[in-house]
């Protein structure tokens, strides 16, 4: 997308629906078929595509998936109600099949035990169990002191620069080091963590070569290895630290790898894209930009709306235990489903002016949006998520007041459909003479 033209098209409606899309055509053949959400357009613009999915065929095979895709919010949440009948058992499944060198990869890691995101019922409560003391709201809210110095820090780097890649300079190393922190890790060890994790997230997330695959299940490999040393240190001199109140737990060693591993990928890839999500909206339309910077309270308000119109993790699966009707669709049991939060987030029937962000639609209200899940399985670590996102915004707003999207830049999102973000965001502003 080039931002150049953004505001306009803001002001022409929804920029998602800016991209003269032939809507007509898709109606002429099965939704399911005409579902590519890896490339362009739907890579950049999904939701021209899912409100057409949900006025036609709000429930829908894919093909490229595998899987039925279900795109209203009150499917999204009756699903999401029942885990009885709709399991999280093949949440980090791949898209596609892994070739036998992949699989060969993978077994010189840790063993496959179940994550908090793909485990239900007792396992789910056990595993939860924990970390719920770690990242209670009063817990959290302790760390606001260093999250605040970290971003300072970060922006000194480059503040008299007057321009930065806003992502790779702020957004992504922000939540990474509020999470080494947290674990008590030095933070020399980011770089490799972030390499690790976005490959993490690409083996389980997107359509990949025999040679990609075999790439990040390599990575995947490395960052479980890194991990288990990490606990090995900590039981020989435990901190106060999160691996160090875990290692009392029932936790075997194998459980504690996979979910340090799940916490390092999903504690700083949603954060990162929450942050750099809001800023490209944010600025895009210079009067909000305008406005959290006078108002600061405007803040949480403003990243609930941008989880609501731009959510980072945009879709989540759920496997049927039986065979289910869903408004009026049988499902065969065994059945895959991609629940696209994105979508379901945008829903009219939800709602009103779905498809336009309002800086202010929860400043009065309980945002209720499923952008971390519902029920059970609401995101464990949310919390930190949206205090790392106030405290970003709080700083950089003090600081950057005239901050600014440069023109004339292409965004490249990445092509997933666990995390919906992108690689680069440019931002230029006046340097004080």
């Amino acid at each position: 997308m080039n931002t150049q033209n953004v505001t306009q098209s803001q002001k022409q409606g929804c920029p998602f629906h800016q991209q003269g899309w032939q809507k007509e055509s898709w109606q002429k053949e099965q939704i399911g078929e005409k579902y590519q959400p890896f490339t362009h357009p739907q890579l950049e613009d999904p939701y021209s595509f899912y409100q057409l999915a949900r006025n036609e065929e709000p429930i829908f095979f894919s093909p490229v998936l595998n899987a039925y895709v279900v795109t209203r919010y009150s499917d999204i949440v009756t699903i999401l109600k029942d885990p009885a009948k709709f399991s999280s058992k093949d949440n980090l499944q791949p898209i596609g099949e892994y070739t036998r060198e992949t699989i060969e990869v993978l077994r010189t890691g840790f063993p496959f035990v179940s994550d908090l995101v793909n485990s239900d019922g007792d396992r789910h409560k056990f595993l939860r169990a924990p970390f719920l003391k770690i990242f209670a709201p009063g817990q959290i809210k302790k760390m606001s002191n260093s999250i605040a110095a970290i971003a300072n820090r970060l922006i000194d780097s480059f503040i008299d620069d007057g321009k930065a890649d806003i992502i790779t300079q702020f957004a992504y190393p922000l939540p990474l080091e509020v999470i080494f922190t947290l674990y008590g890790v030095p933070l020399e060890t980011i770089p490799d963590f972030k390499s690790w994790g976005y490959d993490t997230t690409k083996l389980f997330s997107s359509a990949l070569t025999p040679e990609e695959q075999v790439k990040c299940a390599l990575h995947f490999v490395d960052m479980q290895h890194a991990v288990a040393r990490l606990i090995e240190q900590k039981r020989q001199a435990p901190k106060n630290d999160l691996i160090s109140s875990v290692l009392d737990s029932e936790l075997t060693i194998n459980d504690m790898v996979i979910l340090l591993c799940g916490l390092i990928v999903a504690g700083h890839k949603s954060t990162s894209h929450l942050i750099g999500n809001a800023l490209k909206v944010l600025l895009e339309t210079p009067s909000y930009w305008q406005a959290i910077c006078e108002n600061p309270s405007l803040i949480p308000g403003a990243l609930e709306e941008t989880l609501r119109y731009d959510a980072p993790v945009p879709s989540m699966v759920r496997t049927t235990n039986e065979e289910v009707e869903i408004s009026g669709v049988t499902l065969p049991e065994n059945s895959k489903l991609f629940l696209i939060y994105s979508s379901g987030n945008h829903d009219e029937n939800q709602y009103e002016d779905a498809e336009n962000f309002h800086i202010q639609r929860f400043q009065n209200k309980t945002a209720d949006h499923l952008a971390f899940g519902h029920g059970v399985h609401r995101c464990i670590g949310s919390n930190l998520a949206l205090l790392e996102a106030r405290i970003a915004f709080e700083v950089l707003s003090s600081r950057l007041p005239n901050l600014r999207i440069t023109p004339n830049q292409q965004l490249n999102y990445i092509p997933t459909l666990l995390t919906r973000g992108f690689t680069n965001l440019s931002v230029e502003w006046d340097v004080a003479s």
